[in-house]
């Protein structure tokens, strides 16, 4: 497969695991938070769904450029676990032809392990996402949003019991991702 689709399988098998990292964090009730700036915080779920991203992404494609919101100063993290899998659905998929030279000097991947802290922190889950962007040449052209908390009936929810924020067990994880001549897949 060329390079721009085992990226692309690669980058939605870690960021389902770095949504898991999230939910796992909240379940644990540390949430070990840090104050990088004014109103700019950070947590451990931050912190571990990146060094998880950025760690199996460097591993499976070495060299390649990643940009990463945190600085973890190369030190491991608790919940991190390095991820090998690729997901077969995305390989499976025809990479679109323009796309189908792309070297991996070509490829800058940009990462927000946890977009949503200050959401997070307060216990906003709905707000919470994990991104992943590529870009080859310069150009923005795909990339795999996950949401850890999705709940499909969420305004429904609100509506119905006037409560902001639902059980973390009434959530679950989605995945969406889409590649430049090839679609959106997830919704």
């Amino acid at each position: 497969s060329p390079v721009i689709m085992r990226l692309m399988a690669s980058s939605l098998v870690v960021a389902s695991k770095a949504g898991s990292i999230i939910r796992s964090v909240l379940a644990s009730g540390k949430l070990g938070i840090i104050e990088k700036g004014i109103n700019d915080l950070q947590t451990q779920a931050d912190r571990s769904a990146q060094h998880c991203i950025v760690s199996s992404l460097s591993k499976q494609f070495p060299g390649i450029c990643i940009i990463g919101e945190e600085d973890l100063d190369g030190n491991d993290q608790p919940f991190s676990e390095l991820v090998k899998d690729m997901d077969p659905t995305v390989l499976a998929e025809k990479c679109p032809s323009e796309l189908a030279s792309a070297t991996l000097d070509d490829v800058v991947v940009w990462v927000d392990p946890l977009d949503g802290t200050s959401e997070f922190a307060q216990g906003i889950l709905e707000h919470v996402t994990v991104l992943i962007g590529v870009s080859v040449k310069g150009r923005a052209v795909g990339g795999v949003v996950c949401q850890p908390f999705y709940m499909k009936d969420y305004q429904g929810v609100i509506e119905a019991h006037q409560d902001r924020r639902p059980k973390v067990e009434d959530t679950q994880l989605r995945l969406i991702w889409g590649l430049e001549g090839l679609g959106i897949f997830g919704l």
